[in-house]
């Protein structure tokens, strides 16, 4: 059931408040750290789901360097980033290769660097693999190592103190995403050729093959430029053209990479292998983090709406979570953060009691949350690796369905979630 079939069906019932029986009417978002009421039923706070069986939680792997992403590649191994600029392979076993070579330069600094990656649909025939990174200026050298990054940290406090129009002369660098193609022996990459410069943070492919990209808008001020390629999310050919049947060819006013608009840094792309459509959770700010169901042509409001604060207390925008025009985000959080680094949604069998169930790693939020769902509806939540002070940046599952998890601080590792093993009686 779609949202505007479960709002008619929760009218009907006298579910809802006379006052929000219109989508349409601007809500007023409450400050500090009151809860911001939801547009209907279901929309916020789900009830606690059912306790998991239990799992075993291993270290995977704990001598990487700010691992970021990894996909897994269709003999078992897995292809994994590391935010200074390194691409890695690892073995089913853990074991950890040299660096790949071939990887164009990178200016890191703190989780900014080599981020996301993912394997074209035709993998196992072109092996051609795609990464976001960020580019250094040009002249500028980097070999993306350790030391490198280190002292790009200690430039980037200098940068930071420039002026707004001394940063656009002096850029810090420049975010790409590029396609290349890794060796049968996995030791190298090469044909590296950028598809697009935008701010990247999750890329997925579509059932036609297309390449979609989340990128950022963070700043909440002004009106959005949508002629750029911030907040949004693109659709484009693998070599970097665009689409003919994008949603906003035509309108002057919109980029014509445009897939939807009006998010503000959805750092989690997934397609709901049950319904076909994508999701995304984006991050809102101080709370109002969002789960939104994609549909080419939609604007989800930011910045002019949101379920978010930024600050602590000021309301984004006009402090409304409705507006005219734009979707509403089918579940949000408030008033604490879930700061949603990818999802991803549960398809093995390790696992039974988990099928169909949503995960989603939690940066400030500091666990893993697992969602139960009815088609489009979150019925459930529960919080699994909630051990404090952990920021959690990536979750997937192998071909056997064993889930990874990387933990992005204070420990910089990559976790392994299995069922336990049965002894014979």
């Amino acid at each position: 059931m779609n949202i505007l079939g479960y709002l008619g069906s929760m009218f009907i019932c006298g579910l809802l408040m006379t006052s929000l029986s219109s989508p349409t009417r601007a809500q007023q978002v409450f400050e500090g750290t009151h809860p911001v009421p939801p547009l209907y039923p279901g929309q916020t706070r789900a009830p606690l789901a059912l306790k998991s069986p239990r799992f075993d939680v291993t270290e995977f792997v704990t001598t990487l360097h700010r691992p970021w992403a990894l996909a897994h590649m269709p003999n078992g191994n897995m292809i994994v980033t590391e935010v200074p600029g390194r691409i890695r392979i690892i073995t089913t076993k853990g074991l950890i290769s040299e660096p790949v070579k071939g990887v164009p330069a990178v200016r890191a600094w703190g989780s900014r660097g080599l981020n996301d990656i993912i394997l074209d649909p035709n993998f196992e025939t072109n092996r051609k693999i795609y990464f976001a990174y960020l580019a250094p200026p040009p002249n500028m050298e980097s070999n993306n190592s350790d030391k490198r990054y280190q002292q790009f940290a200690k430039e980037r406090l200098e940068w930071n103190k420039l002026s707004r129009e001394e940063k656009g002369k002096k850029p810090w660098g420049y975010w790409r995403v590029a396609s290349a193609t890794l060796a049968k022996n996995e030791r190298s990459i090469s044909n590296v050729k950028t598809i697009v410069e935008t701010t990247p943070s999750r890329m997925a492919f579509d059932d036609d093959g297309k390449l979609l990209i989340t990128t950022q808008r963070k700043s909440p001020m002004g009106k959005p430029d949508l002629k750029a390629t911030y907040g949004m999310i693109l659709r484009l050919n693998t070599d970097g053209s665009i689409p003919d049947d994008n949603p906003f060819i035509g309108n002057d006013e919109i980029n014509d990479m445009a897939y939807v608009v009006g998010l503000r840094n959805s750092n989690s792309l997934e397609l709901n292998p049950e319904t076909g459509d994508f999701w995304v959770a984006d991050q809102g700010g101080t709370a109002g983090d969002e789960i939104n169901v994609i549909a080419p042509g939609n604007d989800y409001g930011w910045p002019s709406v949101s379920y978010g604060r930024m600050g602590g207390t000021k309301p984004v925008g006009l402090g409304m979570a409705t507006k005219q025009g734009t979707e509403q985000p089918i579940y949000y959080w408030s008033p604490v953060s879930m700061a949603p680094s990818d999802m991803m949604f549960y398809t093995g069998d390790t696992f039974p009691k988990w099928k169909g169930s949503l995960f989603l790693t939690g940066l400030s939020s500091m666990h893993l949350a697992r969602l139960e769902l009815e088609g489009d509806h979150i019925t459930g939540e529960e919080r699994l690796l909630d051990e404090p002070g952990h920021r959690l940046r990536h979750v997937s599952q192998d071909q056997n369905g064993v889930i990874y998890v990387i933990e992005d601080m204070p420990r910089t590792r990559i976790l392994r979630i299995t069922a336990p093993v049965v002894e014979n009686e």
